[in-house]
């Protein structure tokens, strides 16, 4: 099933990047922040015919698809085939290709596939995490004042499926006017879960976030915590299916988050 994975994202990314250097038209789903392109529909029909001709007996989770394909099965794959897409749009390189597979309801398998880079993230739970085949860890930092983040506070629209709880989003105010002090701090957010899998290589060193669905989070939070990140709500507890806030960082550093929300 591992070597299934990485051909079909690897193939899926391929055919996005095909839409993405031919030119790219879209249309809004539920406002204009909400985007659907014909790359990210032809991408996600490719993968849900691969995966039920290669396992029929498997479920399907795509963001493309409004029903889930065997809700009962005891494999799920948790499809996102443009995470990005307002980026992908909009001709700016910074997007992905997610999937990530449960057992019996609990992680196995994430991967995290950047086309325009070649880099494909990937791990299996209890067998760490890789990039292109070579074992990646989180890094190290600590500095809470200097640290390097992607952070999103969520938004309040009840006519987008990203609507936030009022409470949680009033948290992420308070931890931004934590975080940014006196001093200012340095924060980006280019709208993608591939900052989620650049925290799990080591090159950023945070992902703070209010504004995720399941197919945005699975895949990277198995990578994660399989590249030694902790992995949790902005309540310090284990991040599951459900929740929008999710903290990802090394455990040294996730602890001095929490303390500021």
């Amino acid at each position: 099933m591992q070597e299934f994975l990485k051909t079909i994202i690897k193939e899926a990314g391929a055919i996005a990047k095909g839409f993405y250097k031919e030119g790219i038209e879209y249309t809004i789903k539920s406002h204009v922040g909400d985007i659907v392109t014909k790359a990210d529909q032809e991408t996600s029909d490719f993968l849900l015919t691969k995966i039920k001709e290669k396992y029929p007996e498997h479920g399907i989770i795509s963001e493309e698809e409004d029903e889930t394909h065997k809700p009962e099965a005891e494999y799920m794959w948790v499809i996102d085939p443009i995470d990005g897409t307002r980026n992908f749009a909009n001709h700016i390189g910074m997007w992905c290709t997610m999937i990530g597979i449960t057992k019996n309801n609990k992680p196995y398998l994430g991967a995290i596939y950047d086309a325009m880079n070649d880099e494909l993230f990937f791990a299996e739970v209890g067998k760490g995490a890789y990039l292109n085949g070579e074992k990646i860890k989180v890094n190290k930092c600590d500095d809470i004042e200097h640290f390097y983040t992607s952070f999103s506070a969520g938004q309040l629209r009840n006519d987008s499926p990203y609507n936030s709880d009022k409470d949680m989003m009033k948290r992420y105010f308070k931890f931004y006017e934590n975080l940014m002090g006196e001093t200012g701090h340095w924060v980006t957010n280019y709208s993608t879960c591939l900052s989620l899998a650049h925290v799990c290589v080591g090159r950023m060193d945070a992902f703070i976030n209010n504004s995720g669905l399941y197919h945005d989070y699975l895949a990277g939070s198995i990578i994660a915590r399989e590249a030694g990140a902790l992995v949790t709500n902005a309540d310090g507890e284990d991040w599951e299916k459900g929740r929008h806030d999710i903290v990802i960082a090394n455990p040294k550093l996730h602890k001095k988050i929490l303390e500021l929300f």
